[in-house]
């Protein structure tokens, strides 16, 4: 049938556009394409030359560009990533010889805050909060502030505040997203895939001990305990694998507590309280028994806690010669004086006086009981004479207990005021884990008591071990700090205020605020 000329028209005109459409887009393209090939290589010759000069900023660069842009797109999966590299930069730097890979999880963090907080303050939205994070900010300003006034070289407090406010910056990127139950639950089976990892490592430590410790280990004799090598896992030293296996043994306790245990998990809590037992930490093996037992006192079924006391009390039973001298151990450590061994103490206590001195600030970051003052041994040591006490020097071999405590350094170098501000966010973090413990969703509850569970252990470790800044003991806690910003008081809001807004130009499109509302809730 055919068309009249006024029906024609249309279609010999819409042919006629098509046709200059082609033509138009064939001349950009024919434009376009050599343009962006001669800047393709310019780019690939400029980054050679640069490369044969300095080849690893430009080799950061290469990777780390295309990494972050991704990570722009997926923060979720670039933050899990980014916390697997903080938990693995220890052992990479000690396997790998390479000195630089040491900075791995102060990279990985700096690039977390990059993609997560970044992006936010480009479109304008306001930073998202998790409970304790203005005292904790309180913390590190008195720290540098402290510095600033004792005149500490800015190398020195630069390092130290790095490294005093890296769990905190963890915790700054994680609250950035929004996190839903799905996605904790998706993080607890990559924790699941990570405490195999920790299994089958420490089946081989144990399986060539002597082989293992000098691939892995930053120390090269191994340690036996009535013959049996103390493990260290895929860490590279037992103290860290015990308080690992402990959070990961007491994450499964409380899982079973509030989802109900199944087979597999309670297998998986066995498996990881016995590489904690073997690693020989003797507050690590007090801490899991006291959580153990209110963990266990929680589960709201008859007859766990009755089970539970009376399998501690086995335990105590049967190993009770063990677990007393480990007692005496502990209190040799921190009272005996023959030998140096209390040299904790003594630093612990010099802390208060080196407070005092500075008061109302402290020593500053990188002064005083962290890893920094002993890199740069610090001038307060000398003056102290710490280079004449046993474990203590600056001498190689004999600064063991240099960076063997934790809260002298909160102390020493941020005063009794930054000591307070820790506490009280320290505080601010149990008050809302103590609300979830009791909230009505599953997964919030879980979080709620592993991280009770979670800060008694850490508190117990933090006198003898500087958990709350050496990698990777630092990663779960703040790690967990950063999700609670997702979950309890004030959480609801947030999610309020990053649901309703709407990029600029969407207004009045309601297929693109559904896709944008789509997006947020992701």
């Amino acid at each position: 049938m055919r068309r009249c000329p006024d029906q024609e028209e249309p279609y010999r005109r819409a042919g006629r556009l098509r046709g200059v459409e082609g033509v138009v887009v064939g001349d950009a393209l024919t434009r376009t394409v050599p343009r962006t090939l001669v800047l393709c290589v310019l780019a690939v010759v400029g980054l050679t030359a640069a490369a044969a000069y300095q080849p690893v900023p430009v080799l950061l660069l290469v990777i780390g560009v295309p990494l972050l842009v991704w990570g722009c797109q997926h923060p979720k999966r670039f933050l899990a990533a980014a916390v697997v590299a903080c938990l693995l930069a220890k052992t990479a730097a000690q396997v790998s010889g390479i000195k630089v890979v040491d900075y791995l999880d102060e990279g990985a963090i700096a690039a977390a805050l990059a993609v997560s907080l970044g992006p936010r303050l480009l479109r304008g939205q306001p930073i998202r909060s998790f409970p304790g994070l203005g005292w904790f900010l309180l913390f590190g300003v008195l720290g540098v502030v402290s510095g600033l006034v004792a005149d500490v070289p800015l190398v020195v407090l630069g390092t130290g505040a790095a490294l005093a406010s890296k769990g905190i910056l963890l915790s700054l990127a994680v609250a950035q997203v929004q996190w839903s139950p799905a996605d904790v639950r998706r993080l607890a089976k990559g924790g699941v895939a990570f405490l195999f990892f920790i299994i089958a490592c420490s089946l081989v430590n144990l399986a060539i001990p002597q082989t293992w410790q000098a691939t892995v280990g930053n120390i090269p004799q191994v340690s036996y305990r009535a013959a049996i090598p103390s493990l260290i896992g895929p860490f590279v030293e037992p103290g860290t694998l015990g308080i690992m296996a402990a959070l990961g043994f007491l994450a499964v306790v409380a899982w079973n507590t509030t989802m109900g245990g199944t087979r597999f998990t309670w297998l998986l809590s066995a498996g990881m309280a016995l590489v904690a037992v073997f690693s020989f930490r003797r507050k690590t093996w007090l801490g899991m028994i006291g959580s153990f037992l209110w963990l266990s006192s929680r589960a709201g079924r008859s007859g766990v806690f009755p089970t539970a006391l009376a399998t501690v009390a086995g335990i105590v039973i049967l190993f009770w010669s063990t677990l007393l001298t480990a007692l005496q151990g502990i209190v040799a450590t921190y009272f005996d004086q023959s030998e140096g061994t209390a040299a904790r103490t003594l630093m612990t206590r010099d802390s208060f006086f080196v407070a005092v001195d500075h008061f109302p600030l402290g020593a500053g970051f990188g002064r005083f009981g962290s890893d920094t003052a002993a890199t740069f041994y610090s001038p307060l040591y000398l003056e102290r004479g710490y280079q004449n006490v046993w474990g203590l020097s600056e001498r190689t071999g004999n600064a063991l207990f240099l960076t063997d405590t934790m809260w002298p350094a909160i102390l020493g170098e941020a005063g009794i005021l930054g000591l307070l501000a820790f506490v009280f966010a320290l505080v601010a973090v149990f008050q809302r884990l103590r609300r979830l413990s009791v909230d009505q969703e599953p997964i919030a509850r879980w979080l709620g008591l592993t991280g009770i569970a979670w800060i008694f252990q850490y508190l117990l470790e933090s006198t003898g071990n500087p958990v709350f800044v050496s990698p990777p003991s630092y990663v779960p806690l703040f790690l967990l700090v950063g999700l609670l910003g997702s979950f309890g008081a004030g959480s609801a809001g947030n999610d309020e205020k990053d649901a309703g807004e709407v990029p600029a130009g969407t207004a009045g499109r309601p297929d693109v605020a559904r896709v944008t509302e789509t997006a947020a809730a992701r």
